[in-house]
This record gives C-alpha cells, sequence and structure tokens, in this order.
C-alpha cells in the first residue's frame, strides 16, 4: 500500500487499506506489525520507487546488467526517503531490508542480493536513515503511541502519533507540487530541525515531516 502510494495512488486508498488492517486484527498485532518497503522476495524499493515498475517484461540478462541513471537515482531517492519517513512513523515495526538504507538497486531475486556497498554507501539515504532511526529511539509515541489520521488528500498524508509521553505529527507529501496544510501547534521539523508556525503551511512536494510541539517563540 505504501509503495502504490508513493507511485502515484491516491492517500484515501493508502488509509482504507490500513484501516481495513486495524479492524481485522488485534490492536496487538497492528502496532507490532513487520512493515518494510522491501524485503529479500521483492526488487529492491529504490529500484522500483525510480522506475515505478519491476520490468518483468524485460529479459533476465537486461534486469541483470541495469544500473539507475542520474535521474532515476535522484527520482528513487526522493521517493524512497519520504517512504522511509513514512515507515518509521507509522505503527508497527520499521523494517530494514539491508542496503536499501546504503541506496542499493536491483531487481528481484538474485538481482536484489549484491553485496553490501562498504565505503561506497549513498550518504544522502544513510544520514536521512539514521536520523528516523533516531526519532523512533528518542520520540515514544512513535513506538506507543495511538494513531489518527488528520489528512488524507490526493497526493498528501499526515497522521498523528499521540501517547502519554507526547505527539508526533507526521506528514508526506508524493507529489510534484507543493500543499497546504493545519498544523494544530507550534512545531520543529525533527529532520531538520526547521521551526514551524501553528496554522496553514506548506508541505514542499516530495518531502517528508517528523513534527514535534515546540513552545510558542522557541
Amino acid at each position: 500500500a505504501a509503495l502504490n502510494f508513493l507511485l502515484g495512488q491516491g492517500a484515501e486508498q493508502f488509509v482504507a487499506a490500513m484501516e481495513t488492517l486495524r479492524e481485522n486484527y488485534p490492536p496487538s498485532a497492528f502496532f507490532s506489525a513487520m512493515n518494510s518497503l522491501g524485503t529479500h522476495d521483492t526488487p529492491r524499493a529504490l529500484t522500483l520507487l525510480a522506475l515505478g515498475s519491476p520490468c518483468t517484461d524485460q529479459s533476465r540478462q537486461w534486469r541483470a546488467d541495469f544500473r539507475l541513471n542520474g535521474e532515476q537515482r535522484r527520482r528513487g531517492v526522493e521517493r524512497l526517503k519520504v517512504g522511509s519517513a513514512l515507515l518509521f512513523c507509522f505503527p508497527g515495526s520499521p523494517t530494514v531490508y539491508y542496503g536499501d538504507e546504503a541506496g542499493m538497486e536491483g531487481f528481484e531475486d538474485p538481482f536484489n542480493r549484491r553485496t553490501y556497498p562498504w565505503g561506497r554507501e549513498d550518504g544522502e539515504l544513510l544520514e536521512w536513515y539514521t536520523a528516523l532511526g533516531k526519532a523512533r529511539r528518542a520520540l515514544p509515541a512513535l513506538r506507543r503511541g495511538e494513531l489518527a489520521w488528520t489528512l488524507t488528500r490526493g497526493r498528501v498524508l499526515s497522521f498523528l502519533r499521540t501517547g502519554a509521553e507526547g505527539s508526533v505529527l507526521a506528514a508526506v507529501n508524493a507529489g510534484d507540487r507543493p500543499e497546504p496544510m493545519d498544523l494544530p501547534w507550534p512545531a520543529r521539523d525533527w529532520m531538520t530541525g526547521a521551526a514551524l508556525e501553528q496554522g496553514e503551511q506548506t508541505l514542499p512536494p516530495m518531502t517528508g515531516w517528523l513534527l514535534t510541539p515546540r513552545p510558542e517563540g522557541a
């Protein structure tokens, strides 16, 4: 469902899929689900998000030799950053297939099982995933907080995680244009440190916000 959303399906469909799961499983299962964007049984998330297709109509040799070009990789990295923000903020256990955080690419097995690129990792992605992991550890609401949808409109999705220790507002724009959204309180983006005021704000395209409340003027 997350991959479909990142590749163009509306946020409404993603929410419907998640709510179906929530309705059909006990809370303990929903909040401990093993969530992932890619596994050893699927094409690499970066490749799939860059191309929008597993390219099964191409020959096996073509898929073995294929590497993303600069523009394809840029698009894939943008989408993967948005998708991983969604993954780490959503209820359940964010599960990362080795190398996705380093920018590995490839189609189905065995092309998704290449050697980890020691010393050649994608620094931008690695830094992003590291920040998400620190957020998950530092903000208890991301691990135990309840889930409430706050905006599900086209390419924009936001939800509130709230627990006894505080709240976190996750917002992602998987589209190619800025989108307006309302913030319930003055906030700070965990990922960039940017301070945002209460009320209407503009969420840039291909962006994920991880917002925590901040005191007025802080």
